[in-house]
């Protein structure tokens, strides 16, 4: 479904990008909804392949989305755009520990093309959160946010990694000032509602080697409190869509309260590729899958 959904948006942007256009001596005028934009020529190839990229991207197929962007650059080579994907996906396609070092290659290439560009200090800091550099991610989130203020995704990223870091007050006003700015989706304003819940202390990992748990739902969910759990757990799934824990709780929640019109919408509210879950998140969806198709999971 992610995937057809982005194929649409791409297939408009080709659609809209190569509508009455007329190519000049210095780029490409383009008359979009009766409004004109000055542009560089960007040849159809570079589309295919970059629509292709985004495909196996959303499939999580890293190392076919990387040979498609690859191509994109070949036949668009002034794009900070592709670089950022590239990185992403050779950050995605590693371990999360190396994740930030396979990709820095392709993200300091996408900065030198084009220092003012966004993505690619926006796709670095989601590279850098998975590897759990923290206070890394939260420079280049706020790198992001700097060149481009008006982004939703950019500034949900500084405010949860300062509510990461423990610093509530400062993602809660982080917020606050976004919506005072900005009209704001419901996710943004379920993020806000999410940041003036007080921190619950999360329980230590049995296992060095898993992450902690990463929603404070867990605790409502353990103590039979369902309604209570699929709210707080929804609530942290829109302000870190990447959340695996908090997406399983959910579902989990949706289950037990046999929702079934909530089940399905939780289905496809992960974005990919996902946050590791830990442990007892993974213990929580082995019986939930068992439950539901008679299968387990290996682990």
């Amino acid at each position: 479904m992610i995937a057809r959904a982005l194929l649409r948006v791409a297939a408009l942007v080709l659609v809209a990008s190569t509508a009455a256009c007329t190519e000049g001596a210095g780029g490409v005028t383009r008359m979009v909804g009766g409004v004109r934009y000055e542009g560089r020529f960007i040849a159809p190839e570079a589309y295919a392949a970059y629509t292709l990229g985004i495909e196996h991207e959303t499939r999580g197929e890293y190392a076919k989305a990387v040979n498609a962007f690859v191509e994109a650059r070949a036949a668009d080579p002034e794009s900070p755009e592709i670089w950022a994907r590239i990185g992403s996906c050779q950050c995605f396609g590693s371990s999360a520990e190396q994740g930030p070092a396979a990709g820095m290659h392709a993200f300091d290439n996408g900065i030198e093309l084009d220092a003012d560009y966004y993505g690619n200090y926006l796709e670095r800091a989601r590279c850098e959160e998975r590897a759990r550099d923290f206070e890394t991610a939260l420079e280049d989130a706020h790198e992001a946010v700097l060149r481009r203020p008006q982004d939703e995704p950019a500034n949900l990223l500084v405010a949860r990694l300062l509510q990461t870091l423990g610093r509530t007050a400062e993602a809660r006003s982080w917020l606050e000032a976004f919506q005072s700015f900005h009209e704001t989706s419901p996710a943004m304003r379920r993020a806000l509602e999410a940041s003036r819940v007080p921190a619950r202390p999360s329980a230590p990992p049995s296992d060095a080697r898993s992450p902690a748990t990463r929603s404070a739902a867990f605790a409502e969910l353990r103590a039979g409190k369902l309604e209570a759990a699929q709210k707080l757990a929804k609530n942290e799934l829109d302000a870190d869509p990447t959340n695996a824990d908090a997406w399983i709780v959910t579902l989990v929640a949706c289950d037990a309260l046999r929702d079934n019109v909530c089940f399905d919408a939780a289905l496809d509210e992960l974005r990919l590729p996902a946050l590791t879950p830990s442990d007892a998140a993974l213990a929580l969806l082995s019986q939930l899958v068992a439950r539901r198709a008679g299968a387990t999971i290996a682990r």
